[in-house]
């Protein structure tokens, strides 16, 4: 009879977490579901464990519904309009133009930072206080074994819903981890900014 109440208890429980589980994921989607435009600034901080570098730099994403979104940062600019894409490099002064494709492989902070992919599977850990804040940890494992990103943990602020932190390992253990600054969101971004217009002094490496 013991085991049979036990065994009753862990059911139960459970369903409670898979439950909460499921609210958690919606309501973060649901967040993402009423964006119209997003401004994020982050910090990235990329570690090596190879070779035990790492790296930390500034990045501001702009995003705007259906597929617009401009990425800048030390390391690079991308900009898309839903149809090109350019990829500016500041190092070698060169911009390269392509096709614009989603791929599920390439993930852009807007991928993570304001959703949830659905493409992983997803687990509810526990609250953490980072930042004076208390964050709802989210585990995500891939879906395709093929993913590029090996894991992935967000930290979701449950009074807004909105991710706060997010740390990606890679299938080479490198660890870059997103540390949101300030997001704005439905602010009205300017159109403008999802266009890149080169200087004359640019290489352009037109791909299309």
């Amino acid at each position: 009879m013991r085991s049979i109440i036990l065994l009753g208890v862990f059911v139960f429980t459970g369903l409670v977490t898979l439950s909460a589980q499921q609210n958690i994921v919606q309501n973060v989607q649901r967040t993402y579901q009423d964006i119209d435009d997003a401004v994020i600034t982050y910090e990235q901080i990329v570690e090596f464990p190879v070779t035990r570098a790492q790296q930390t730099f500034e990045g501001i994403v702009y995003m705007k519904r259906p597929h617009y979104y401009r990425i800048e940062s030390e390391q690079q600019t991308v900009v898309t309009d839903g149809n090109t894409i350019w990829s500016y490099n500041p190092f070698t002064d060169q911009v390269i133009v392509d096709i614009y494709k989603e791929d599920e492989q390439v993930f852009t902070p807007d991928r993570f930072l304001l959703t949830i992919p659905d493409d992983f599977y997803v687990t509810v850990g526990d609250h953490e206080t980072i930042d004076d804040a208390s964050l709802i940890l989210l585990r995500l494992v891939p879906k395709d074994d093929h993913q590029f990103v090996r894991s992935m943990r967000l930290w979701v602020d449950e009074t807004k819903w909105i991710v706060r932190r997010a740390e990606i390992i890679d299938l080479n253990d490198n660890k870059t981890t997103y540390r949101v600054r300030d997001i704005q969101l439905n602010t009205g971004v300017d159109m403008d900014l999802f266009f890149y217009q080169p200087s004359e002094n640019i290489e352009i490496i037109d791909l299309r």
